[in-house]
């Protein structure tokens, strides 16, 4: 069996272009990042689905300290997007927040919001709810959650660059500046995760290869990249989707359908040199985001006899059924994205 590296850098390279959208002309010369500390304890973000729509809530680990973050005056100033009259970002207006993941300093919150069909963006929220801005482009599909550089100043994720969501690539946002590059231009970069590296110099995702032959799964094809040429390194053809890349590219995590009649969903951990497999997690996986630090993820699984209803519950990533501790959301939760004071 082949195996593969994620650090390993093949001289093969690959042009980093500019999307439409953004200005590629100078790098940024400063950067003006969210100054506020981060907040004491751990924290929690809750996507919650509520009958005027998608609401997003802060609050503390253990549910208290409750408040809804609403979408008014959100800023932004990446070039060529749309403007706030003509694709306003507010409670009223956003028909979907797909995910939210918390800055490794904890000043900050990433959340996807789709304002309009097929027009996603990233917004970013400081940690005490009262201060936003979009910081990616605003008129494209996005495919993966927002990956955050380990020194939080910049943000990666997958967005569409043609028509109808098609032909999704790697997108990098240098926060401040708000300087947007893309990245790849294979058009087949998969999600839900990609992962910066422990440097932030490189990337790791994956891209579409294919059903696997039990017709329940998608191939991926492990990957990376990096930033400062372009060259990307392929490696294995992975069944199952990339749910979190440790930083040190020695593992990571996939999702997958499992069981004969493919009604069963597993998270499992997969060594990056010899292709080991750990199962993690079974029952109805619905997806897994690694918490900073590689010790833990937030798992996300349905209730089998009602599968609106969620669960998020924190485990270790060493071992089978290492459940640390289940996360207090309720029944309309949609997601969870946890913040250890102490990763």
């Amino acid at each position: 069996m082949r195996t593969f590296s994620l650090l390993a850098a093949l001289p093969a390279a690959l042009t980093i272009a500019a999307c439409a959208d953004s200005d590629t002309s100078t790098a940024p010369s400063a950067l003006t990042l969210i100054e506020e500390a981060a907040p004491a304890g751990d924290r929690l973000a809750t996507v919650e689905l509520e009958k005027t729509g998608p609401a997003l809530y802060l609050q503390n680990a253990d549910g208290s300290g409750r408040v809804r973050v609403h979408f008014e005056h959100v800023e932004g100033h990446v070039r060529g997007n749309y403007t706030p009259r003509q694709l306003p970002v507010t409670d009223e207006s956003i028909i979907a927040i797909s995910r939210a993941k918390w800055s490794p300093d904890g000043r900050s919150l990433a959340v996807v919001v789709m304002p309009a069909y097929e027009a996603a963006q990233v917004v970013l929220i400081s940690a005490d709810g009262r201060s936003l801005r979009t910081v990616s482009p605003n008129s494209q599909y996005m495919w993966s959650d927002v990956a955050w550089s380990p020194d939080s100043r910049q943000i990666a994720y997958v967005m569409a660059t043609g028509p109808y969501a098609l032909l999704p690539d790697l997108f990098v946002t240098e926060l401040g500046a708000d300087w947007v590059r893309r990245i790849t231009t294979s058009g087949a970069v998969s999600g839900p995760d990609v992962r910066f590296d422990q440097s932030g110099g490189r990337i790791f995702f994956g891209e579409k290869a294919g059903w696997a032959p039990d017709g329940f799964n998608t191939q991926v094809r492990l990957a990376t990249v990096d930033l400062a040429t372009g060259a990307v390194s392929r490696g294995d053809t992975v069944v199952g989707e990339p749910q979190g890349f440790a930083r040190d590219g020695a593992w990571a995590l996939f999702r997958r359908v499992a069981g004969e009649k493919g009604d069963q969903e597993q998270l499992a951990r997969r060594s990056m040199s010899d292709g080991t497999e750990t199962v993690l997690a079974g029952s109805v996986v619905i997806g897994a985001v690694l918490l900073e630090g590689d010790r833990e993820a937030v798992v996300v699984t349905a209730d089998p006899t009602n599968p609106d209803v969620r669960s998020f519950s924190v485990i270790g990533v060493d071992q089978p059924d290492d459940v640390h501790e289940t996360l207090p959301t309720p029944p309309s939760a949609m997601w969870a994205a946890l913040l250890r004071s102490t990763p």
